[in-house]
């Protein structure tokens, strides 16, 4: 593994659409770029009002590589409706697989009752968290539609979530968290792949799935990476952020352990996702943790750092550190990475919650953020 000291990178970042209205605000952007100029950029609206209420999907376009953005429109064919007196709320991430020269999306339709909380009710066999395909029109700068995605295990809820890997042959080896039936708030973790079909996405081998049911709500929100022709997957729980390597290309996984620097000594995630990046021969770590300097943001969820990923030695390391995405306040946890052209992008949005993070001085910004060898 290749250990060159983080001043071979170059890092560059922007703050996309500012703006806070006190009511609502930008959460959870995700960004893909097909390496030929087209770069798409999506995020949802959220009702300030209630915990996780998300309002609308929305999506920005670039035509010159993220150099100039279109103005978010809101998404109006993957738009929710009602369901049985419920309202729906549908949200996708924005992806690029380069094999097949395919832009799609994946996410979630949600139910939401009284707009306070989501939904979390298994009901008549209903679930209240269904995994959705999305189709998107890159030209346009749009998503065009939704169809339910596959799961093969049966479930109340169930996330495709994170970074995702395209095999050889252009399958899509997919992460998904999903809480099984009677589960209660215990998530599990696992991957399918896919193929592509003529009508969207159809299984082609599930994975097993992770359970750690001695913790307080399972484990959650993973991503996957490769390194050297090894599997790696990265996972939130609410004790700690978690990681573990498969030995059969990613079905499979090790019994995930805490993130720690090398020297054993745990880094201070907790309760908060982690995303990979990918840069020359190297493999990153990007999280937020607790730090002396950041008690007054939630969940200690800025900056957003990046470090080294020594899986030899079986942890980060402590002397690459470098904070990306700085702190004003607002939460930074929800983001997303993508590759693009041997560089990596990272996007994420200043989470306007709780009350009064705006006099720091984040103002709901979108930051994006590239990293590429010097």
């Amino acid at each position: 593994m290749s250990k060159q000291p983080f001043t071979q990178y170059h890092v560059s970042r922007r703050r996309l659409f500012p703006g806070f209205d006190g009511k609502t605000c930008k959460v959870q952007p995700s960004v893909a770029f097909d390496g030929k100029g087209n770069a798409l950029l999506a995020f949802q609206r959220l009702l300030l009002s209630g915990s996780d209420v998300f309002v609308g999907q929305f999506l920005s376009k670039s035509a010159d590589g993220g150099r100039t953005w279109s103005e978010p429109a809101e998404q109006t064919d993957i738009a929710g409706g009602w369901i049985d007196g419920l309202r729906s709320a549908r949200y996708a991430t924005v992806r690029y697989a380069p094999k097949t020269d395919r832009w799609f999306a994946l996410g979630m339709e949600q139910l939401y009752q009284d707009d306070m909380v989501p939904f979390q009710r298994y009901v008549g066999g209903r679930r209240y968290g269904m995994p959705i395909q999305v189709s998107v029109d890159v030209a346009q700068g749009r998503f065009t539609g939704f169809r339910e995605l596959p799961f093969p295990f049966e479930c109340e809820m169930a996330m495709p979530f994170g970074q995702a890997l395209e095999c050889e042959n252009g399958d899509i080896l997919t992460p998904f968290y999903f809480r099984p039936v009677g589960a209660g708030s215990k998530s599990r973790c696992v991957t399918v792949r896919y193929g592509w079909q003529d009508d969207g996405f159809g299984v082609v081998r599930a994975g097993v799935p992770l359970c750690m049911d001695d913790l307080a709500r399972g484990i959650c929100e993973p991503s996957l990476a490769r390194l050297g022709g090894r599997t790696f997957l990265t996972l939130r729980s609410d004790e700690a952020g978690m990681w573990c390597e498969s030995a059969d290309g990613g079905l499979s996984f090790s019994q995930p352990r805490i993130w720690t620097w090398t020297d054993g000594t745990p880094i201070g995630n907790r309760n908060t996702q982690q995303h990979w990046i990918v840069c020359g021969e190297s493999l990153f770590l990007a999280y937020t943790r607790e730090t002396a300097a950041n008690g007054h943001v939630f969940r200690n969820r800025a900056p957003v750092f990046m470090s080294l990923f020594d899986p030899e030695r079986g942890g980060l390391v402590r002397e690459t550190e470098f904070p990306l995405v700085p702190e004003l306040g607002a939460r930074l946890g929800n983001f997303c990475v993508a590759e693009d052209a041997g560089a990596s992008w990272l996007v994420t949005a200043e989470w306007m919650q709780p009350q009064g993070c705006e006099r720091y001085g984040s103002d709901n910004s979108i930051w994006l953020v590239n990293i590429r060898p010097a």
